[in-house]
């Protein structure tokens, strides 16, 4: 009797302990699952993250977009030419009424960029242009990435357009693109260059984001042809050639 009494009590004893283990396991499992939870925030593996936000408030109608890499790996952007994003612009009816790269040229070179991960690749929108052509009123800018690798990286935001300053000025009267032979003198700063025109004057030109990759190597003394728009009396190159 005492035997069998034994025996009964080492059966419970080891269905006590199974019990154990087995609600060791579930609240492991539990854990493992609250802990991902508790990292929604982390960086999530293939994300690039599109924007457009304004710019500097000096430069009212310049945008900021960008790419940012929410992923845990370098991105490498491939694109066909200088041209590094396209925007448009519509009107309240969603109306195409103006695209960025409709008048302009872009170097035909392979172009790269890496971002690193956490970091973003700012682009400058500069919307005089577009804006300039229109009535006031309120638009939509929607400006995308030309990588080879985008995946509809694509932004928007709403900008209301005051109309242009000089309200005496022609109703016909828009921006031009004019070509210059220059030879380069250097950078002023990440956004300005100095050149000498042909009457051998020096002469500041800023750069459009598109025209900024063409004068990361160039040599001072190269002769150039550039192409620029004038905009509140500054000349902004839009590409470049070299001769």
């Amino acid at each position: 009797m005492k035997r069998k009494w034994i025996f009964i009590l080492f059966l419970t004893l080891i269905a006590i302990l199974l019990a154990g283990c087995g609600t060791t396991k579930n609240d492991t499992q539990e854990d493992v699952n609250g802990s991902d939870n508790d990292n929604g925030n982390e960086i999530v593996a293939g994300s690039i993250v599109p924007n457009i936000s304004e710019g500097m408030p000096e430069n009212k109608y310049h945008y900021v977009f960008s790419l940012k890499n929410n992923t845990t790996d370098v991105v490498t952007l491939n694109m066909n030419s200088s041209q590094y994003y396209d925007f448009h612009l519509k009107d309240n009816k969603g109306t195409v009424v103006y695209t960025y790269s409709d008048d302009k040229m872009f170097t035909q070179a392979l172009e790269q960029k890496i971002i690193k991960p956490g970091d973003s690749l700012l682009m400058d929108l500069d919307l005089t242009e577009g804006l300039s052509t229109l009535e006031p009123g309120t638009y939509t800018v929607e400006a995308w990435s030309t990588a080879n690798e985008a995946e509809d990286w694509m932004a928007s935001t709403e900008v209301t357009w005051d109309g242009a300053k000089n309200e005496d000025s022609s109703a016909e009267e828009k921006l031009v693109v004019e070509e210059a032979r220059v030879t380069y003198v250097g950078l002023q700063d990440l956004n300005s260059i100095e050149v000498t025109n042909e009457q051998n004057e020096t002469v500041a030109m800023r750069l459009s984001e598109t025209a900024k990759p063409f004068f990361d190597d160039l040599e001072t003394g190269a002769k150039i042809t550039v192409f620029y728009v004038v905009i509140d009396g500054q000349k902004v190159i839009q590409t470049a050639t070299k001769d």
